[in-house]
């Protein structure tokens, strides 16, 4: 029982540690903004993207759900032609909507 719980522990330190999205190169030049920071901004789209919110039973970080959720956004905006992505709903079950915008930057 002991080495269960100690493998559970090291996986869940292990876990709580790694991403699992690497940022595009495309992504690199689309930026993550609020509602307030969309002036000169033209809405052309939607993108629903989903990261496992859970591994192996085991919670992962909200903080890093979020990120990797951003970041998925950001590769995936450049597809319709934006270059900004904003939260538009709140994250449920590994999976949350972003509204994709072309900026005049």
């Amino acid at each position: 029982m002991k080495k269960l719980a100690l493998s559970v522990l090291l996986a869940s330190a292990v876990l709580s540690g790694c991403s699992f999205v690497n940022l595009s190169e495309k992504g690199e030049n689309v930026r993550l903004a609020t509602q307030y920071d969309l002036g000169g901004c033209e809405r052309i789209g939607a993108t629903v993207v989903s990261v496992k919110d859970s591994i192996a039973g085991i919670d992962r970080s909200q903080e890093k759900i979020d990120a990797e959720l951003a970041i998925l956004a950001r590769n995936s905006a450049p597809d319709i032609g934006g270059n900004t992505v904003v939260r538009e709903e709140r994250l449920t079950d590994g999976k949350q909507r972003f509204g994709v915008y072309r900026c005049q930057r």
